[in-house]
């Protein structure tokens, strides 16, 4: 979640983060060296459009793609307080279609066996809780938790299964990736090099990717491939340390959201560009493959727009 995570004296900055440590950082803008592949260039522009808005300026929400074309928004930050929003629709038109037990903001949500699952979180502290959302009528009710508080956290789905990365869970960094077992319970996957949250987390095929995100030691350079073998190896450098920033895979790249760019990272050479400019500095957005385009909400803003090569 935001930095100082979830105890209660450090939440009264939740614009910082539900975390705990640390003032937020905004991702730096500046200093992306050119690539020398004038191909992977080409391939990874982006263009951007605006497709709607939001029904207020909102930051640390949760994201996931629905069947034909459409989006599913989940809480979030907003006005200094957390939402119990469930947000849903193509993403020119998304409206409320439910509400969850408890405001969050700083949680991950993926999607499984048809049903939208919501991980970590909180509003004033961090949470184990998970939500199952049925996207049909926007029902949501609790499921078994996760074994430890964890917000700021990242979440993907391979293979039917949920794996979360990182996270924070009110007294330390999260470094594990693990895997969440919807009878209860889970299993660790793999540990990342030190604990990370606010980190860009998806998935191309069966291997997890991990970008930039803040650790004990400050915002990190680093990006970060994972194996379901439990392998981790460190695939790219971005231009400067980022945190707080969102990621999502289109076309076989991998494209990193935050501040006023996004990054294009090429999975096989390790290739870092920029692929587009952002309108405005976003800062927690969220960004989610839709079909064929990347639409990123929020971000302390009311926008929805839509990446598209």
């Amino acid at each position: 979640m935001p930095k100082p995570a979830f105890v209660a004296l450090a939440c009264a900055a939740l614009l910082a983060g539900c975390g705990g440590s640390g003032a937020k950082s905004t991702p730096a803008t500046t200093g992306t060296p050119k690539s020398s592949n004038s191909l992977l260039q080409g391939k990874t522009r982006l263009h951007l459009t605006r497709v709607g808005s939001l029904p207020e300026s909102l930051a640390k929400a949760a994201a996931v793609a629905l069947p034909h074309g459409r989006l599913m928004v989940i809480g979030g930050y907003a006005g200094g307080r957390s939402l119990d929003a469930i947000l849903a629709g193509l993403p020119n038109r998304l409206r409320a279609i439910g509400h969850l037990p408890q405001p969050t903001h700083d949680a991950a949500a993926t999607v499984l066996g048809g049903f939208v699952y919501l991980f970590g979180g909180g509003n004033t502290i961090s949470t184990p809780s998970v939500v199952r959302i049925d996207p049909r009528s926007g029902s949501a009710n609790e499921v078994p938790a996760l074994g430890e508080p964890l917000s700021d956290l990242g979440a993907v789905a391979i293979g039917g299964q949920a794996y979360i990365s990182g996270g924070f869970t009110d007294t330390e960094f999260a470094s594990g990736i693990i895997r969440y077992l919807r009878p209860g319970g889970e299993t660790l996957v793999a540990r990342l090099p030190q604990g990370t949250r606010y980190a860009g987390v998806t998935a191309i095929g069966r291997t997890i990717y991990v970008a930039g995100g803040l650790t004990p030691a400050g915002a990190t350079r680093s990006v970060y491939s994972v194996s379901l073998g439990g392998r981790v190896r460190r695939l790219a450098t971005l231009p400067a340390p980022e945190d707080h920033a969102a990621m999502a895979a289109l076309g076989g790249t991998l494209y990193y959201v935050g501040g006023r760019k996004v990054l294009a990272i090429d999975p096989r050479s390790g290739r870092v560009s920029v692929a587009a400019r952002l309108p405005a500095s976003l800062s927690d957005p969220t960004a989610t493959t839709v079909g064929n385009r990347i639409v990123v909400t929020g971000g302390g803003t009311n926008g929805v727009w839509a990446l598209t090569q």
